[in-house]
């Protein structure tokens, strides 16, 4: 790969800003987005397809009537091994990034009570089980050769600022300037500075405090570019779960659930030019983000016993609050052709004021048919509405714009899921399949998630063991950044899930 190995600040100082002016759209789908399956391996084996069905500590999690339906105590933990391959075009180039983790991704249990005789409820469970409900370890690198700098970023970031916000003072320093910008005027200052002093861009009139335009340094002409994504992380959700059965046959039950996540992205940027008009020929610019963020949500549900064979289950989850804190180090460093090479490390730690995010709630249909002691077949329907995706405070002019763009970019999306089992002795086969529309009303920036599932379950006394393997694959777009270059990579991206799952009841 082209780009530099990722730097570790290990002295910095902290410098606080109002709002962080760049999110985006992506950003506020990348924590309210979760369309990776997740879970206990006999829920992935049926891709996720439990609504009417229950008996599962993840299905538990997606419809909280389902753990009444366990006929004993029961927990479980699971193992999940998860590989990504991004393969990219950017103009010319094709690249390949892989990633793989294995975790602990689910633990839970419940608790079973039969209710006395004569009572009109049957029985009742308590139940608790954590998921890791999405995995943020990904590796994206794109390559190849543009006729656009990243000079535009600076140069777009920096038009509009006096020379004066860029220059240091007597007695001030680059690492005391940059938290200036970023604390009294904005990220965008900060931008502006780090390109004015790489000397990726110049000023119109040098001499002048008070000039406010400014040009490129690296010419016109081809640019060889490298840009990689390192990403790590995950979403977690816990259920605690309280659930009911009337007459044997209706199902109903509340989850509270406690979401929580924690995000790492390092970017690098890498461009070189042999422009004869260009005065700074090669560019290396380096941002790491951290995430960190909690938030609550409930949801209730049913299953309804229609016939000996026929299920019907339908859930509604309520959006999920969070509350999250971003921290941002950024570097850049530049080669000159008539000068030494230029490194600017602020070692500052952005510090960006605490926001919400609202993600949208969800409703969820579900049927089921079981073919006696045999097997069963199992299909649920959910529909969530992305254009209530929220950022606030709303009177914070970034976060408005991101939610106008919410709205203009964004709409409804439908998840299919599929799935059955066949039982053979003390073995059951699995399969399933699943898709998921994009959120995106232009399909170009992210295309529909389609995936199907396989697993084998083995039952000795009182004790489980289900295998799964799971395959998807989806499309999408990669900007490199939000302005100035935006030029979008496009990238495939397949994901394979191997997980393991063990089971007691007792």
């Amino acid at each position: 790969m082209y780009i530099m190995n990722k730097l570790f600040i290990t002295s910095a100082l902290i410098a606080s800003a109002l709002f962080c002016t760049a999110q985006t759209v992506n950003d506020g789908l990348l924590y309210g987005q979760q369309d990776d399956l997740y879970g206990t391996a006999r829920y992935r084996a049926l891709s996720g397809a439990f609504g009417a069905l229950g008996g599962d500590l993840t299905a538990m999690g997606q419809n909280p009537a389902g753990s009444v339906i366990f006929a004993n105590h029961f927990a479980s933990f699971s193992l999940a091994n998860s590989n990504n391959t991004n393969n990219s075009i950017y103009f010319d180039g094709l690249a390949t990034a892989e990633s793989s983790d294995l975790d602990i991704n689910q633990a839970g249990g419940v608790l079973v009570f039969k209710a006395v005789d004569g009572s009109p409820l049957s029985k009742f469970a308590v139940g608790f089980n954590y998921d890791a409900t999405r995995s943020y370890d990904n590796n994206v690198f794109l390559a190849g050769n543009s006729t656009t700098s990243i000079s535009q970023y600076f140069l777009n970031n920096a038009n509009g600022f006096s020379l004066d916000n860029f220059e240091t003072q007597p007695g001030e320093t680059l690492s005391s300037l940059y938290q200036f910008l970023g604390e009294n005027i904005g990220f965008d200052a900060q931008q502006g500075f780090l390109g004015f002093q790489s000397f990726i861009i110049d000023p119109v009139n040098p001499g002048d405090p008070n000039n406010t335009q400014y040009v490129s340094a690296t010419g016109t002409g081809s640019f060889n570019q490298g840009y990689e994504v390192i990403s790590s992380g995950s979403q977690n959700k816990i259920s605690f779960n309280l659930a009911g059965q009337l007459y044997d046959k209706w199902s109903f039950g509340v989850n509270l659930n406690a979401h929580s996540l924690n995000y790492s992205r390092f970017t690098g940027f890498r461009e070189v030019n042999s422009n004869t008009d260009a005065t700074t020929t090669g560019i290396e610019f380096r941002n790491e983000l951290n995430t960190t963020g909690n938030g609550i949500s409930v949801q209730v549900g049913t299953i309804g016993k229609i016939t000996e064979s026929l299920r019907l289950g339908a859930t509604y989850e309520s959006p999920t609050w969070y509350t999250i804190e971003e921290t941002l180090v950024q570097e850049i460093s530049a080669n000159r052709r008539n000068g030494a090479p230029v490194d600017v490390i602020p070692n500052i730690i952005n510090v960006y004021a605490p926001y919400d995010l609202r993600t949208p709630g969800s409703l969820t249909g579900s049927i089921a048919y079981i073919f006696g002691t045999a097997g069963l077949l199992s299909l649920d329907y959910s529909t969530k509405d992305y254009s209530n995706l929220e950022f606030s405070p709303k009177n914070e002019p970034a976060f408005a714009d991101n939610n106008a763009q919410i709205m203009q970019q964004l709409d409804r999306a439908a998840t299919l899921r599929v799935g059955g089992e066949y039982r053979i002795d003390n073995f059951t086969l699995r399969g399933g399949f699943r898709t998921v529309e994009s959120p995106y009303k232009n399909k170009e920036i992210q295309d529909d998630y389609t995936g199907y599932s396989l697993g084998l379950g083995y039952t000795w006394g009182s004790t489980n063991l289900d295998v799964s393997y799971d395959y998807a694959d989806r499309n999408y777009s990669q900007q490199l950044f939000p302005t100035g270059l935006t030029t979008r990579g496009q990238v495939q991206n397949e994901k394979t899930n191997v997980a393991v799952t063990l089971g007691f009841n007792f």
